[in-house]
């Protein structure tokens, strides 16, 4: 008996759990993503949701970032419909986030307009691809050199995009019945596409593969900038999460292998270790972050300076980017206005010396004299007076280290948890070979991207399972 009250009262918490969960308590990311329970999807409210993001479709194919679709006002839906001819965007999962909702609804309604806009949304994601792969944060291009146009790893766009084209070629869930097998083919074509691109932009430092940059030059695959405080480098953020992605890929070739072990030997080999980032309350009431000490765990730089050729190479290519650019910026202080070139105010910040440490920078309006300047700390530290005398900051402060991620342990799981259960799926062998009493001076070690061992005085490549000579 007391068996029976107590599957009836998790039945009735379960039913008011999904009754709490309506449409209007959730975010839009959360619907699109499938937290609503799956026959919702083929309610009215949803088809009603699916109008909406029908009506404001960009003639571009794509849809505006971060906008609550499920709760616009009229005036908002108006204001939307107004500005189709305006920009698509795939920055904060827009556009792909529709995409999914789309799908799903179509998937219960059958509804033939939902799966029209799903495709010439598809349409451009193919149209807008880089010839070399990658996609950018908008479409049509910005222009004028913006770093909109460059390839963006930054807040994982092209993880995104193609985690939604693995879903559809490989028909999961709601895309098993909504594209055809011609379409599937083409999103192969764009998703090898881009797999390719990521494996020759991963940054060569100085003859070791490493990771990735949050933006890359769509010609040359270069590290670039993005914001005015985000300086070229390697990314501890994105390439973490793109490395948890591509461990997700079946049957990897040899140079997705080795591409995927240089990375995180990359990533392990420049972490910070026995530290960890933590949110507090500082002294003046502010919330804010510090570093502490923490064992087990270790940080990364969201921006990691290059160091080397490498650093000269993008470095002298992003000096020169701003050399030509010619752009100004000015600051006023105690009466006296100071006016910068951003190139001045960024070779004379960069210090060679400081190579694979940290960086910041600070992006505000108010303090355009800090655009692209180089800091190093972290924590606050005391302002000192530049080569124009004028006063300012050397260090990040409790607003930018908390509106901001400069710091974290993105790629902890990744190298101790993720990457040991794929390399003994993929990458096998080393172990076994290296332990066996007959070999106790076996070495290994990585080489142009290749992972090597060494027994018996002789050098084998590593392939899988198989010891190749």
């Amino acid at each position: 008996m007391k068996r029976i009250f107590l599957i009836m009262a998790i039945g009735c918490i379960t039913a008011l759990q999904s009754q709490a969960q309506t449409a209007s308590s959730m975010k839009w990311a959360q619907i699109c993503a499938g937290k609503m329970s799956d026959t919702w999807y083929g309610t009215q409210e949803a088809k009603d949701i699916a109008d909406v993001v029908l009506a404001i479709q960009r003639n571009s194919g794509g849809w505006p970032k971060n906008v609550e679709m499920h709760k616009l006002t009229d005036d908002q839906l108006t204001q939307h419909k107004n500005e189709r001819s305006k920009q698509s965007c795939l920055d904060n999962t827009a556009t792909t986030q529709e995409m999914r909702f789309l799908a799903k609804v179509y998937s219960k309604t059958k509804t033939e307009d939902y799966r029209n806009a799903f495709m010439k949304a598809l349409e451009m994601i193919f149209k807008v691809e880089k010839r070399k792969g990658g996609w950018s944060q908008y479409y049509p291009l910005s222009g004028n050199g913006s770093y909109h146009d460059y390839i963006t790893f930054n807040d994982d766009l092209v993880t995104i995009v193609m985690k939604l084209l693995s879903d559809i070629i490989k028909g999961k869930n709601e895309f098993a019945s909504l594209v055809d097998e011609n379409t599937r083919q083409r999103c192969q074509t764009s998703f090898d596409r881009a797999l390719e691109m990521i494996i020759n932009a991963q940054v060569d430092d100085n003859g070791t593969p490493s990771a990735w940059c949050a933006q890359h030059d769509t010609l040359t695959l270069l590290p670039t900038e993005g914001r005015p405080h985000e300086m070229p480098s390697i990314s501890g953020s994105e390439s973490a999460a793109l490395l948890s992605f591509l461990m997700t890929i079946d049957n990897p070739s040899e140079e997705l292998k080795n591409c995927i072990t240089c990375a995180v030997n990359w990533l392990d080999a420049h972490k910070i270790p026995g530290k960890a980032v933590e949110d507090f309350t500082n002294a003046n009431g502010e919330k804010d972050r510090r570093i502490i000490d923490k064992a087990g765990s270790a940080v990364w730089g969201r921006f990691i300076q290059l160091g080397g050729e490498k650093a000269e190479e993008v470095y002298g290519a992003f000096f020169k980017k701003l050399q030509n650019r010619n752009k100004s910026r000015s600051y006023s202080q105690n009466g006296k206005t100071y006016t910068y070139k951003e190139y001045e105010i960024a070779t004379k910040s960069y210090k060679p010396e400081m190579a694979y440490q940290p960086i910041f920078a600070i992006y505000d309006d108010k303090l355009q004299h800090l655009y692209y300047r180089f800091m190093y700390t972290y924590e606050d530290a005391p302002d000192s007076v530049d080569w124009r005398g004028c006063t300012v900051q050397t260090s990040l402060n409790a607003t930018r280290r908390t509106s901001y991620q400069f710091m974290g342990s993105w790629p902890l799981k990744v190298i101790n948890t993720e990457y040991p259960k794929w390399a003994k799926k993929w990458v096998t062998g080393i172990e076994d070979v290296c332990s066996a009493p007959q070999n106790r001076k076996c070495t290994k070690w990585m080489e142009n991207g290749k992972l090597l061992i060494r027994k018996n005085g002789k050098v084998y490549n590593i392939v899988g399972q198989s010891i190749k000579p």
